[in-house]
Parts: structure tokens; sequence; C-alpha cells
């Protein structure tokens, strides 16, 4: 892919790059077949992650043959998460602190997750973010969730952007796989999952420590 040199637009996932709420969602998903009396298995965890809603419960009521509809599934996941977020919801460190840099240079930014969007807002809501991003985008927005690329192309379309000028900083191997599928450059953020599962990335990082505004502009260039 040709790079361009102008950086248009920074797309952050949300899950695991601005919330750590990689944890509270195996939670909830722990919540929710106790109460079936069944075990949550980790092994689950990397399959189900970055992928919608409708997706990720697709992919737990099929591994426990649930007889739940995939519809009432999202909606007691969606209730369990929700309290978690309530009780329990903190940031990446340093990730607010990368957006606000990025925004003073002059670039926009969006905030591009899988989550719905009632927890898009709950989740800005509790970290004091409501309104620091051009625009949020949730993957129940577009015809098809992560991997697919749609939730990012629609993003670049919204702000008026190319595709080839958008970097997204994502966790998960689903997400980097959409990034990468919407012509974009990619940095990966390895606080979720090993980083041999970001391989794919055009760089990954442990920590945002290791990531300032240079660091972006320098990627497009390469």
């Amino acid at each position: 892919m040709m790079r361009g040199t102008k950086l248009d637009a920074v797309l952050f996932d949300m899950d695991g790059v601005i919330i750590d709420s990689e944890p509270l969602w195996s939670e909830a998903e722990k919540r929710l077949l106790a109460r079936r009396n069944l075990s949550y298995s980790p092994s689950l965890k990397t399959a189900m992650m970055g992928r919608d809603a409708k997706g990720a419960v697709s992919l737990l009521r099929e591994h426990y043959n649930l007889t739940d509809s995939v519809e009432e599934l999202i909606g007691e996941r969606n209730h369990l998460i929700a309290e978690l977020f309530k009780e329990d919801l903190e940031t990446i460190p340093g990730a607010l602190e990368l957006v606000r840099s990025v925004i003073a240079v002059g670039i926009i930014t969006g905030l591009v997750s899988s989550s719905s969007q009632p927890l898009i807002e709950l989740a800005l809501e509790k970290i004091g973010a409501t309104g620091l991003f051009a625009i949020t985008l949730s993957g129940d927005q577009v015809a098809r969730g992560k991997p697919a690329p749609d939730v990012y192309i629609t993003a670049a379309e919204r702000l008026g952007v190319k595709p080839e000028q958008c970097l997204v900083i994502e966790d998960a191997p689903h997400g980097v796989a959409a990034a990468k599928q919407a012509g974009m450059c990619c940095l990966a953020i390895d606080t979720s999952v090993n980083v041999v599962e970001l391989a794919t990335a055009d760089k990954v990082v442990s920590s945002f420590e290791e990531v300032d505004v240079q660091l972006l502009l320098d990627m497009m260039r390469h």
C-alpha cells in the first residue's frame, strides 16, 4: 500500500485502547454463563475480542449450545457490562493524553468501536471524555462488524478523509484486520493479546509511553 505523507485522522478503537475493559467483558461473560451453571472458557476470549456484539455472542451461543436467542444474549451481556462499566472502568494509561496531543496539532480523531453506541457513550461519560472525539462510530451502525473493514471505511467517509490518510490504533487481531482491509496504517498496542497475534499491524507497542504524535507521523511516511 502506498503511504501518503499526510496524516488527516487518527481512529482509536475503544475497548483495550482507550478503556481497560477487556477484563470486564470477560467478567460479564462469566456472570452470564454462571447464571446457566456454565464455566467461562478463556480460550474464547481472542476469538470474540474485536467482533461486534452479534458476532461475539454468536460464538458464545454456539460454543455453549445456549438456547437463548442472539438478541436476548446481546441484551443480557450489554446489561452486565454496563453495570461493570459504572462500577470499575478505568482508562488505558496514556490513552487520553495521546488523543489530546493529536487534537492539539490539528489532526482529527474518531472513536471506532465494536461496542454499541449506548456503551460508547456510557464509557466516555465515565472517563470524562464525552465530546472529545470528532465522531464516535459503533459496529452496529454498519453492515458488517470487524474484521470486515466497514466501520473504518465509514468513519473515514464521515470525517471526509481518505482511508490511506488515516491511522488506526487497535488492540485486537480482528481490529487490525479491519484497519488493514480498509487500506489504513495500523498501530497495535498489546494490552489484550500476545504480540504475535498483532503481527499484521504496521507497528506494535506495549504501552502508550512509546507513542507520541511524531511516531504516528513517521509511520505514515514509511
